[in-house]
C-alpha cells in the first residue's frame, strides 16, 4: 500500500495544487492552516449536536491545528421552509455549542438554507438574510480580510429569483462591483482565496444527474453559480486568484481550470444527519494549508 492509498483507507486524502512549477532556488513555505466546514445544518438532534462539538474538540486538539475555521453556510438544518419557531431553535442550538465548546476564531458564509424565506414572512425584519447576518454576528453578507499574508473573500451566493422566491446562484450587481473593486486594490502578488457557499465551478453537479433521453443536460441556477463565465473571466483578469471554495453539493471533488482551482469540499453532516454518506462522499471537513507562493494543500477529514 502507498502512501496515497493508506491516507485515503484513514479518511485522509492530501492534494497538492500549483499553477506554476518550483524553481531549484525557491523553497514555498507553509504560512497558514485554516479549516473548512460546510454544511453543518445544525438541529436540535442528539446525533448532529454530539458531531458538531466533537469535531470542534478535534480541530482545537490538533498538534497543528488551524488558526481559525471557514464556514461555508448552512449553518443550520433550514430556514427556507420553517416557521420562526423552528428557525430560532435551530439558531440556538448552533449558538450554544459554540459558545460552550469551540475558541478557534471562525469567520461565516450564508448558505442557501440559512435564509429565512418562510411563506407569510415577508414584513418581519429578519426575513431573508437578516437574521443570518445577526446570528453569524456579520457586519455585511460579503466582505473581505487579510490573514498571513493571503487575501479571503467571502461571496454571498444565494439570490431571490428574477420571479421572485428563493433562490438562484449568483452575485447581485452591488456585490460583484464590489468584488472587482476589492480584486483591484488587493497587490497583485497577493494570493486569494475564494470563499462561496454555492460552486462556482465543480464537476460533482453532474454525478447525480440522470441526462434524458434527448441528450439536453440542464444544471439548476441553484445547483451552481449562473455567472460563472463572468466569474472566471475576472479571475483571469486577476491571476493572484488562486483557490475557491464551496460546499452547498455535498459531494467532494476538484476542477483545476485556468490557473485557480475549485475545491467543493462535502457536508459534515453527510446525508442531513441520516446516513454519513452522501453519494460517494463520506461526511467530513477540510483542512486547508496555504503557502507563502499561492501553493494551496487539501486534506479531507471523513468523520
Amino acid at each position: 500500500m502507498n502512501r496515497r492509498e493508506a491516507l485515503a483507507s484513514i479518511g485522509l486524502l492530501t492534494t497538492g495544487l500549483n499553477t506554476t512549477e518550483l524553481s531549484d532556488t525557491h523553497r514555498r513555505k507553509r504560512v497558514l492552516r485554516v479549516a473548512h466546514l460546510t454544511d453543518i445544518h445544525m438541529m436540535p438532534r442528539p446525533n448532529a449536536e454530539v458531531a458538531l462539538a466533537k469535531c470542534l474538540h478535534r480541530l482545537q486538539s490538533m498538534k497543528d491545528r488551524p488558526a481559525f475555521i471557514l464556514n461555508g453556510g448552512d449553518t443550520i438544518m433550514d430556514a427556507l421552509s420553517r416557521d420562526k419557531s423552528t428557525v430560532r431553535k435551530q439558531w440556538n442550538v448552533w449558538n450554544r455549542i459554540l459558545k460552550q465548546e469551540n475558541a478557534l476564531p471562525i469567520h461565516h458564509c450564508i448558505g442557501n438554507h440559512d435564509v429565512w424565506g418562510y411563506a407569510g414572512s415577508k414584513n418581519d425584519p429578519l426575513y431573508g438574510k437578516a437574521w443570518a447576518v445577526e446570528q453569524l454576528g456579520l457586519a455585511n453578507r460579503y466582505y473581505s480580510f487579510d490573514h498571513s499574508g493571503w487575501h479571503f473573500i467571502v461571496l454571498d451566493s444565494t439570490q431571490p429569483r428574477p420571479e421572485g422566491g428563493w433562490y438562484t446562484a449568483r452575485l447581485d450587481d452591488q456585490q460583484r462591483d464590489w468584488l472587482e473593486k476589492d480584486l483591484r486594490k488587493t497587490d497583485a502578488k497577493k494570493p486569494v482565496l475564494i470563499l462561496s457557499h454555492i460552486p462556482i465551478l465543480s464537476a460533482s453537479v453532474l454525478s447525480n444527474q440522470k441526462v434524458p433521453k434527448n441528450g439536453r443536460r440542464e444544471i439548476s441556477g441553484g445547483l451552481l453559480h449562473t455567472d460563472a463565465a463572468e466569474l472566471i473571466q475576472l479571475f483571469h483578469k486577476r491571476p493572484n486568484v488562486k483557490v475557491c471554495l464551496s460546499g452547498h453539493t455535498h459531494l467532494l471533488d476538484r476542477v483545476d481550470y485556468n490557473g485557480v482551482t475549485y475545491l467543493c469540499n462535502g457536508a459534515l453532516c453527510g446525508d442531513w444527519w441520516d446516513k454519513p454518506m452522501y453519494h460517494q462522499t463520506r461526511a467530513g471537513y477540510a483542512l486547508i494549508d496555504l503557502f507563502d507562493d499561492g501553493w494551496v494543500e487539501r486534506t479531507y477529514v471523513a468523520y
